[in-house]
């Protein structure tokens, strides 16, 4: 008995690694999960980009395993202010410089990585089968008929439309007319449903979209280049890796999906 005392006192040591051993592989395993979870990614992202984006966050996610991307989709200056009131992004990819520019200049976004994704441009629409007009006969719709763009203090695409009515010299004219939508997405359910004769959206918008054409385009001569600009957050806990997925979707292959989607180069 006292030789099987002395052989089970010395299976213990082994026992106790065996134990060891196993607490220290859970609590190793629970630091790679916590290591993966830091490598989240979450994006700003205008609402005109929401059929594009999620195509290169799926190319990247494909090339970088650990990291996963996700993105709040919204008016570019509606996520400036949710920036500015320190939400939770690590990067932006707004439809204008404005917004981006705006909190780079109070230190909220870093100047280093600012960069144009794309280009895109603004188009006149209406519903299939409604009056054809254009930027200069807007004014000739009967009474009643309405324009949709979007709100011109946080859509871009809004602040776009109105800069171009303001050049032509038909703003103050058409502003009874007007309906404001709080993205493009919002202004094109507008025309898609028939509720507007016209709608101001990015020529991105209506691809392959059915019940809408495409009345008039705003030419360069009228309004600025259309631009995509993003740039990390400063000090974001994941904003080197939001940097790495802006510089993927400024790459050929990131190029080549903007394009698929109807955007323009940078």
């Amino acid at each position: 008995m006292k030789d099987a005392g002395r052989h089970a006192g010395a299976r213990w040591p082994g026992v106790v690694m065996a134990l060891v051993a196993a607490v220290l592989s859970v609590v190793g395993g629970g630091a790679c999960k916590r290591e993966e979870a830091k490598r989240e990614v979450t994006l700003g992202v205008a609402a005109s980009l929401r059929q594009a984006m999620p195509e290169l966050v799926k190319a990247y996610e494909r090339e970088h395993p650990g990291v996963t991307i996700k993105a709040t989709y919204g008016a570019s200056g509606s996520l400036q202010k949710q920036v500015e009131g320190g939400a939770p992004l690590d990067g932006v990819v707004f439809a204008s410089a404005a917004p981006v520019d705006a909190l780079i200049a109070r230190g909220l976004s870093d100047g280093a990585t600012r960069r144009v994704l794309a280009t895109n441009t603004l188009v006149l629409i209406g519903p299939a089968g409604g009056k054809p007009v254009t930027l200069t006969t807007l004014g000739s719709l009967p009474p009643g008929e309405r324009i949709a763009l979007g709100e011109p203090e946080t859509v871009p695409a809004g602040q776009y439309a109105k800069e171009a009515l303001q050049k032509l010299g038909t703003w103050e004219g058409l502003r009874e007319r007007l309906v404001y939508g709080g993205d493009v997405a919002a202004v094109l359910a507008y025309a898609k449903r028939g509720e507007v004769a016209a709608a101001f959206v990015y020529r991105s918008e209506v691809r392959s979209v059915e019940g809408v054409v495409v009345l008039d385009e705003v030419s360069r001569a009228v309004l600025p280049r259309v631009e995509v600009v993003a740039a990390t957050v400063s000090r974001a806990q994941g904003a080197p890796e939001a940097g790495a997925f802006l510089e993927h979707c400024g790459s050929a292959a990131g190029q080549q999906t903007l394009a698929a989607f109807g955007f323009g180069p940078p």
